[in-house]
């Protein structure tokens, strides 16, 4: 399945030299199926061709502002989301020709988008479309927005809230339940923390578990801006104080979804709408620590931290 949404993905653009092939220990496939353990496998598909085509248009926007055509990348982005939005406002979802959203990027873009859309009831894929324009939004800001770690944590996770794509996972998981939950349970400032704190935990997760890969993969490029980057220039901590703080900012984003999710009274719909969060939170943290993408090409699935601390106390150094 990930080798056929790789291809599927970089045939629509093999014919541009400056496009790289997609990394095939990105395992998008995994983290899919990790955080949708029980979707069907026709689901699981559409997400990671979705998922491998958005890896290629990253790769070709990160090409394109190295060069001259930097204004055709920032365009483009700029029509994909135009698209997205009118989609989303669109009588039937299903009737719009492909043809009617011009060619290239855009198309395949705002096609692959519609065809998850498709699969959720009507509202929530209109919904899922219009998160898909805010990430896309954020992509073609972010050289200008947030290419300094000048900024506070707090600034910066509004930013990732929407960059790093978990908002769409949790987008679908109304799809997937067994009865949905009501409009007054989807429009509750409850529902909307829960969902933010799950986010935040995944993408600080994220930055956790890729700092040393962009830290190796710079190559004279400009500095990913993460947490642990914002951490240590705002805080005046060395790397390794920022990485331990970021890893209790995890924890505290866990332990404040718990501490919500506990006090809230909940319907059994509401319920199983949590444990799907959970199901988001988990997998997205075990891909990130069996995925070769951030552990390198000789990764076997096997993951050794350095020393770990348990109840306080130092272990032996693994």
């Amino acid at each position: 399945m990930d080798a056929d949404a790789n291809r599927w993905a970089f045939g629509l653009f093999s014919d541009d030299p400056r496009v790289p092939v997609p990394v095939r220990a990105d395992n998008y496939t995994m983290w899919a199926a990790l955080c949708f353990p029980d979707a069907p496998k026709e689901l699981l598909a559409l997400w990671c061709r979705f998922n491998a085509l958005y890896t290629v248009i990253e790769n070709k926007q990160e090409a394109l502002f190295s060069t001259a055509d930097a204004g055709s990348a920032e365009e483009t982005w700029s029509r994909t989301v135009h698209y997205l939005y009118r989609l989303s406002h669109a009588p039937d979802l299903s009737e719009i020709p492909a043809d009617e959203w011009g060619g290239g990027l855009p198309r395949h873009y705002v096609m692959a988008a519609r065809s998850i859309a498709l699969t959720l009831p009507e509202g929530l894929g209109r919904y899922f479309l219009r998160r898909v324009a805010q990430m896309a939004t954020a992509q073609f800001q972010e050289p200008d927005a947030i290419r300094s770690p000048r900024m506070w944590l707090a600034e910066y996770l509004e930013y990732r809230h929407v960059n790093f794509g978990i908002p769409l996972f949790i987008a679908t998981i109304r799809g997937l339940m067994a009865r949905d939950i009501s409009a007054a349970e989807w429009e509750s400032p409850y529902r909307a923390e829960l969902d933010r704190l799950t986010a935040h935990h995944c993408c600080l997760t994220n930055d956790l578990y890729s700092f040393q890969k962009e830290w190796n993969d710079r190559d004279g490029k400009a500095a990913h801006v993460q947490a642990v980057g914002i951490l240590s220039a705002m805080h005046g901590l060395s790397v390794q104080e920022a990485i331990d703080r970021l890893a209790e900012e995890i924890e505290a984003a866990e332990r404040s979804y718990v501490a919500l999710r506990d006090t809230v009274a909940m319907t059994p719909e509401m319920r199983e709408y949590c444990m799907r969060l959970e199901h988001i939170t988990a997998g997205n943290l075990r891909y990130h620590q069996v995925s070769p993408r951030f552990h390198g090409r000789g990764f076997e699935g096997v993951f050794n931290g350095g020393e770990i601390t348990v109840m306080g106390r130092p272990s032996v150094p693994r």
